[in-house]
Parts: structure tokens; sequence; C-alpha cells
């Protein structure tokens, strides 16, 4: 399918929803207050990197979407772009970009299995969100940092698992790939500042050790 009619498709068609592989983690409903909901959101998020097949759906996007919009903004200007990506042949040729950088490189983390077969740099999730930044602002890397962390919030509150994906962004902004934000509709003037995979999470990973000593009061 050329590009461009992928890139319509996209838009146009309406969202398949699949069967799981296997049933989602059980998530826990919280019967607290709502600032004690909140912190627990906040306290409970962890990145997933293991997701069922089952597709996010529409009103679960608008969910998200909508409180991603809320995020503040320097001035309010909001010099962000947010595409969110379903398509299952786009999915694999934005994770073929990337293997095809990463040959013969070595990366930490997850990125290090590229090797390995059935590897995708978005973990397999049914949805990559790209949130792009306006070049034309410094100060749009943080707020770009604000709308992330309304997404991964927002997702986390509806059973949904997350996970930034930062070695996809220079990927993502390689000249050489540039059909690739052309197809995404990301204007000129904007790059891509940050990933993030969603779907269903299939794993319940351990919180990683906080560092409290990293804080300190002045008083």
């Amino acid at each position: 399918m050329p590009m461009k009619k992928i890139f319509m498709f996209c838009l146009f068609a309406a969202i398949a929803v699949s069967c799981n592989d296997s049933p989602p983690v059980q998530q826990t409903t919280y019967t607290g207050s709502q600032k004690e909901a909140i912190l627990n959101n906040i306290l409970t998020r962890r990145s997933i990197r293991k997701y069922t097949t089952q597709q996010v759906s529409k009103a679960q996007i608008d969910t998200i979407m909508k409180s991603a919009i809320y995020a503040p903004s320097a001035l309010n200007k909001q010099p962000w772009e947010v595409r969110v990506v379903q398509n299952p042949e786009i999915l694999k040729e934005i994770n073929q970009r990337f293997l095809n950088f990463a040959e013969g490189k070595e990366f930490q983390g997850s990125a290090a299995h590229y090797k390995e077969p059935g590897f995708s740099i978005f973990h397999n999730a049914p949805t990559l969100i790209v949130i792009a930044r306006d070049k034309s602002s410094d100060i749009s890397y943080l707020d770009s940092g604000i709308i992330l962390q309304n997404i991964l919030l927002s997702s986390h509150a509806i059973g949904l698992g997350t996970c930034p994906l930062g070695t996809l962004v220079p990927i993502l902004n390689n000249p050489d790939n540039k059909d690739i934000l052309e197809l995404l509709n990301i204007p000129d003037g904007y790059e891509v500042a940050i990933n993030i995979s969603l779907g269903y999470p299939a794993e319940a990973p351990v919180a990683p050790k906080r560092f409290a000593q990293k804080v300190k009061i002045i008083e």
C-alpha cells in the first residue's frame, strides 16, 4: 500500500479491536478519596515493556488525549503536535527503520536485544504515540515532558500501560526518515521530542529503587 494511502487509512479507518493472546494484568479498582486516588496513581504507575495484542479503543484514546492537551505550557503556546499511530503497517515500517539504524551498533536497556527475532522498539505495543515539539522554542522540551506525564498518568488511571521511548527519537528525526514524519503529518519546524508505547499491560513490574537522598529541603 502506498505510504500516503496508509496515512489516510490511519486517519479515517475504524479502530479494530483484536482478541487477546492472554488476559490483561488484573487492575485494582481504587476506592479511596479523590486525593488518595491521584497519589496512588502516581505512585503505582510503571513502565510496561510487555503488552497483550488487544487494541486501545477510540474512547480510551479520547480520554487520554483530552488529559494530554490540558497539560500546562509556557504562555499557553502548546508547542506540541501529537500523533496516535495504530496502523500495523506504519508501526512495522517504523520498527524496520530502527532496525536499519541499529545494525552493527551497541545499545543499553531493551534496545540491546534488537538482534533477537520479533524485536520491537515499542515492545510490540499496538499503539504508538509520537510527541513532536516546536523547534523555535527551547522551552518546548519542558512542555513536551509535561504533556508526556499527563499521557502516562491518564493511561494508567484507565488500566492501560505505557513506556516512554527515547531511543526512537533520533531515528524519527533522521533526515533519511523524513518521509515518516511527512506520513504522520508532522509540520515543518517541528521535530520528535519523545514517543510512548501504549496498550494493555501483560506484566506488573515491581518499582525500582528510588533515591530519596536526591531531594533536599532548604529551610
